[in-house]
């Protein structure tokens, strides 16, 4: 009897979590709005759009490559990689051309307000077009601000 009980408990849960889920896609209230469109406020957005990013941790202070991941997405960059760069002794945030297309790594610092700015030889087995050291400046740098 008890067994039964939670079957029924888990397919009634289940049930309400399905119909909570599809919610949004039968409501006639509103259309929902696709996950991958940007806000229309944002007319920048679309200048972003197709550059691939590597957010690279340098300077290893903990969830500082993660919060600029959410920040860099926030602004409508693709970032396709986030981890710890080769060493933590990175003094100085910058911004790495990886594929030879320096237009698109001006235009991330630019919008991240970084002034530094290298161009490595081109890779083309690179994934990221462009990559984002964090250096132990980031706060000065203001870096992290929203």
């Amino acid at each position: 009897m008890q067994e039964r009980a939670l079957w029924l408990l888990a397919i009634a849960a289940g049930a309400i979590l399905l119909v909570a889920a599809l919610r949004p896609y039968f409501s006639a209230d509103e259309e929902p709005t696709p996950l991958s469109s940007p806000p229309p406020s944002s007319p920048q957005r679309t200048l972003e759009a197709g550059v691939r990013v590597a957010v690279l941790n340098g300077c290893g202070e903990a969830q500082v490559a993660g919060r600029l991941t959410r920040k860099m997405r926030g602004l409508g960059f693709d970032v396709i990689y986030e981890g710890n760069a080769e060493n933590f002794n990175f003094l100085q945030s910058m911004v790495v051309d990886r594929r030879g297309d320096l237009d698109k790594a001006r235009l991330v610092a630019t919008a991240l307000g970084l002034p530094h700015l290298q161009q490595v030889n081109e890779d083309t087995f690179r994934l990221e077009e462009v990559a984002v050291i964090i250096g132990r400046d980031y706060r000065q740098v203001r870096l992290l601000d929203e």
